[in-house]
């Protein structure tokens, strides 16, 4: 499967153990990345720029996160659809 047959986008996925904040990359198909960023899925290179948040603390963690460091103004954070 090729990325322009996928609508979503590549993401990470944002939980909170403790007060660490966890986030684990994946592919817009939602296979599992690597830290390569590689899919073996659709073997292509990844670029993660959306946030999906387990739940709202998580979203709210991650949302004070992006407007308190210019360093992330090209990610986008979302509420997770479970």
């Amino acid at each position: 499967m090729k990325k322009t047959d996928v609508p979503n986008k590549d993401f990470f996925y944002a939980t909170l153990e403790g007060a660490e904040l966890i986030m684990k990359p994946h592919c817009a198909c939602g296979n599992p990345l690597l830290e390569d960023y590689y899919c073996e899925k659709c073997q292509e290179l990844c670029r993660c720029t959306e946030i999906r948040c387990k739940d709202k603390k998580v979203f709210d963690h991650v949302n004070g996160m992006l407007t308190s460091n210019k360093r992330f103004h090209n990610f986008t954070a979302v509420l997770d659809k479970e």
